[in-house]
């Protein structure tokens, strides 16, 4: 195969398996998922790990300011739900209600793990032939 052609195998490749997480963070949103905990660590690489239920999501690197939207929300208390995820160009954006205002959330990065750690959670595709990978 020519370099061009693994780079279209790969991107088709890397929109599937996005396609997919898409699809099973978007039924953690219509279940209206509470958020258990979130864990920050702005020294270590930015990254936000929110709980969910008997899920964790894994963002980053975060801005400062997303940091600070996310640290302020675990201080306020209250409960927090997962509103909605998506894209936004090379980023993923994300969504949590609280008492006050919703706060929005950009990352490069978005992982979906289950609680017990351990791997990334493969997102299951209802579609024949789907890209499954960890």
């Amino acid at each position: 195969m020519r370099t061009r052609q693994w780079r279209r195998l790969e991107r088709r490749a890397v929109a599937g398996y996005e396609r997919d997480l898409l699809a099973a963070i978007d039924e953690l949103c219509a279940r209206h998922s509470v958020v258990t905990g979130i864990e920050l660590e702005p020294v270590a690489g930015r990254t936000a790990k929110i709980g969910l239920d008997d899920r964790r999501l894994v963002l980053g690197p975060l801005a400062p300011v997303g940091l600070a939207l996310l640290l302020r929300a675990r201080r306020d208390g209250g409960t927090l739900r997962l509103n909605a995820v998506g894209r936004y160009g090379p980023y993923w954006w994300l969504r949590l209600s609280t008492t006050g205002r919703p706060i929005t959330v950009l990352s490069r990065t978005l992982r979906l793990y289950s609680n017990g750690g351990g791997a990334p959670v493969t997102p299951v595709s209802d579609r024949p032939g789907a890209l499954m990978r960890r």
